[in-house]
């Protein structure tokens, strides 16, 4: 299994409890961390707890279809993706916390050998700036 962990300090003047409520706000974190967002759909639970989604993104060719589930914590929101790329099946289970000052994202990949190789590189090439992004938004 792949791991990362990715860690943004939270900018002057932004509180824990404003991220929190960000990290729990499923439309934001769906809009910031799905860059390629073509369209999304709640399938089932309660958006304010734990809910699925449908996710449609772009890709260089074309489009994919994925399960989002997003879980809301006292202290974070745990996210699921559930994917099934033409090369096989992919994982991608991630732990947002608040704590410290620092908004940190524990990422794990489960996958073939390609899918992870691919997928990590994409989550440390785009989650710091989707950090950045959500930081932002927490703030306005």
């Amino acid at each position: 299994m792949a791991t990362t962990s990715i860690s943004t300090p939270l900018p002057a003047g932004l509180t824990e409890p404003q991220v929190l409520a960000a990290l729990h706000n499923h439309d934001l974190m769906i809009k910031t961390l799905c860059t390629s967002l073509i369209s999304y759909e709640f399938e089932s639970g309660d958006k304010n707890s734990k809910a699925t989604y449908s996710i449609t993104d772009k890709k260089p060719f074309g489009q994919t279809t994925y399960t989002l589930t997003l879980t809301n914590l006292p202290t974070g929101t745990d996210s699921l993706v559930n994917a099934k790329p033409p090369v096989g099946t992919l994982t991608i289970a991630g732990k947002w916390r608040v704590a410290d000052g620092k908004l940190v994202e524990d990422v794990e990949i489960e996958g073939n050998f390609v899918t992870k190789k691919m997928a990590k590189g994409n989550v440390e090439k785009t989650h710091p700036e989707q950090h950045t992004r959500l930081l932002e938004k927490a703030g306005a």
